[in-house]
């Protein structure tokens, strides 16, 4: 037999003729379905009125004036990962005087916290590609990602490295072909296929960076990289850059950091008192940036900048949603940075 899921609330067909065929559609879909055990999905699209009447059947306090924008500009499911925490797993019922209003102050927190975060790794991002550029450049000359010898060890593995890098380059290249300072190379030059290490510093992803630094196959070259960010391991900087550009990937899609957990841990770097254990929440992430930060002087800085956004949002629990302990500022990175 079928066996049917149903949702208090998310099953019930809004207002309109529209949802009701819906339903009978839906119905029909069911009795499709062939005679197995299954789940199926029979939850039907609710309009903005109909999200705040059951919101409010569940105890939460809705003021629809306020809430109204966010429904219709931001969707309840979005704003969902905002308020989720407040409500019992099973009843989906909320806690005692849960109001919309304080969801929408953590929507609107997480939001400034995804831009001053963009801006930080906006900075370490460029100059992570002139430090790679400049030193490769140095050693191996202006096309030095065109060497078998320069990636990994030997053998298949070199080539498959080797390969994959310069494939990433020539989709960017072909993809950016147009622009002014990629047509002018092509203009003027016939060999090499490609434009020179400063060119492609301008098109490549955080992360193809991330994965190159990882397969340079001489450590010199790594350590002189992490040097300019005052890492002397190059292992744990390897960690780092791929950090950040999962973390600039998750920024740049509008994902939710508050109270979310990182795919990727940053290793820890005890030798400068950066030690995260099995932590992966996000003042992990922000510890590294503030250490890295420190070689970038541009502006107002990485701690400033949070320090402004929790006073203006008073009250906030940082450290229940993002990980930051009421003492993080004599966190000794954090201390240094003042």
């Amino acid at each position: 037999m079928i066996k049917i899921v149903q949702k208090a609330g998310f099953s019930r067909p809004a207002s309109g003729g529209g949802n009701h065929e819906q339903g009978r559609q839906m119905e029909a879909s069911i009795k499709k379905v062939a005679t197995v055990d299954c789940r199926v999905f029979d939850k039907l699209p609710m309009d903005p009125a109909g999200l705040i009447m059951k919101l409010r059947r569940q105890g939460m306090l809705v003021n629809a004036e306020s809430a109204l924008p966010y429904l219709l500009q931001v969707g309840a499911y979005r704003m969902k990962g905002y308020w989720y925490q407040w409500q019992d797993r099973e009843t989906k019922n909320f806690k005692s005087n849960v109001c919309f209003d304080e969801a929408i102050r953590r929507y609107e927190f997480d939001r400034e916290l995804r831009r001053i975060t963009a801006v930080a790794l906006e900075r370490i991002e460029i100059m992570v590609r002139v430090v790679f550029s400049e030193v490769m450049a140095e050693y191996e000359g202006p096309h030095w990602f065109m060497k078998d010898e320069v990636f990994v060890s030997s053998g298949t593995a070199n080539k498959a490295a080797r390969r994959s890098f310069v494939q990433k380059i020539e989709e960017e290249i072909s993809r950016m072909r147009d622009k002014a300072f990629i047509a002018h190379y092509f203009q003027k030059y016939d060999y090499p296929r490609l434009p020179p290490s400063w060119v492609i510093c301008e098109c490549l992803s955080f992360g193809a960076w991330s994965y190159g630094y990882k397969d340079l196959a001489n450590q010199r070259y790594r350590k002189l990289i992490s040097r300019r960010f005052k890492v002397e391991d190059d292992h744990v900087f390897a960690s780092w850059l791929h950090a950040f550009s999962v973390l600039r990937n998750v920024v740049a899609h509008h994902g939710r950091l508050m109270g979310g957990q990182s795919s990727v841990t940053p290793k820890s770097y005890q030798k400068r008192g950066l030690y995260f254990g099995r932590s992966r929440n996000f003042f992990v992430l922000a510890s590294v940036i503030n250490y890295v930060s420190a070689s970038i002087r541009q502006g107002p800085g990485w701690r400033a900048n949070l320090e402004s956004l929790f006073e203006r949002y008073p009250g906030l629990d940082v450290d229940a949603l993002l990980g930051f302990p009421p003492d993080w500022l004599m966190h000794p990175v954090w201390r240094e940075s003042a």
